[in-house]
């Protein structure tokens, strides 16, 4: 039922238990999480998961049992409905699969993101476990369009930072980084899920702070820049970072960082303009000569055309 290619991959994973990327964040005294739904089945509530084994095979084992136990807290309730079953699941390069019945496909869409976001929370703990795909009978789940939904990881889903997680919903981001050069901004998308409790101007700034995912794309904010704060008010975005953004070490030129902000913000958000501030002040100049105290609005002519820097 489970295909771990090779020994040394075990090895690996037992002696990376809490370094592997699923598990950061967990101190000694934490347990492992386990997800189940509340009574009103629209967000993911956790309790702690202690798994008897360190060995990756034995705990997706363990896991698979876990996910149709009952809680212990009975303002909770199990993920799946009674009739869903856990018909195999194999793991292979860090992808571990989970084929259910075809009673998976019986859930409302706002149960079923939600469990798909418990089940790729509660793998990724793993040791060995990066990512987390859901087929049914032996076929790859879709979204509504019809499209595969593939392999999610720790970053297909963006949750705020208290311990209840509130309902999900999906977002297609137009992202700009810059190119190879440094002049000119490129674009790049990327879809996920994140809590309705975060306002979607934040997951932009989070996600341009991240950095680029493709190839040729250069980081246009510093990564231990802070966000102090997102708002939008009558169209216009609010950004308040750390003094962080100031930076001048990133090879790019002056405008690249503040319009890669501008241009992501009103391509994906749909605000009208942007005002920009570092620590709570706008009087500030940002390199040389961009005073922020300005609103700005977006502008394409920043936009490298395709093939341009090739």
């Amino acid at each position: 039922m489970r295909k771990i290619r090779t020994a040394l991959l075990l090895l690996l994973a037992v002696c990376a238990t809490f370094l592997a990327a699923g598990c950061a964040g967990k101190d000694e005294e934490s347990a492992y999480k386990f997800y189940y739904l509340n009574l009103e089945e629209n967000a993911l509530a956790e309790e702690a998961w202690e798994p008897e084994s360190e060995d990756t095979g034995a705990m997706a084992d363990e896991m698979a049992s876990a996910l149709f136990e009952a809680p212990e807290d009975t303002e909770h309730m199990n993920l799946f409905p009674e009739e869903v079953k856990l018909q195999e699941y194999n793991l292979e390069d860090g992808t571990i699969t989970l084929d259910f019945s075809s009673a998976y496909l019986s859930m409302d869409a706002t149960r079923e993101i939600l469990v798909r976001a418990a089940l790729v929370r509660s793998y990724i703990q793993i040791p060995g476990i990066e990512k987390v795909k859901v087929t049914v009978d032996g076929e790859p789940l879709k979204d509504a369009s019809g499209a595969e939904i593939g392999a999610l990881d720790a970053d297909s889903f963006v949750e705020n930072s208290g311990k209840e997680i509130n309902a999900y919903q999906s977002a297609s981001l137009t992202l700009y980084f810059s190119n190879r050069s440094g002049d000119k901004l490129v674009e790049e998308n990327r879809s996920l899920y994140y809590s309705t409790s975060i306002p979607l101007e934040r997951i932009v700034v989070e996600q341009l702070i991240k950095g680029p995912s493709e190839e040729g794309h250069a980081a246009v904010i510093p990564s231990e820049t802070k966000i102090l704060g997102v708002t939008t008010t009558d169209g216009i975005c609010y950004v308040n970072l750390d003094k962080s953004f100031l930076d001048s070490s990133l090879s790019v030129q002056e405008e690249i960082p503040v319009y890669a902000l501008v241009n992501s913000l009103v391509a994906t958000c749909g605000v009208e303009a942007v005002q920009i501030s570092v620590n709570g002040e706008t009087k500030v100049t940002f390199r040389d000569d961009i005073q922020l105290s300005r609103l700005f609005h977006m502008d394409q002519s920043l936009i490298e055309e395709e093939g341009e820097d090739e």
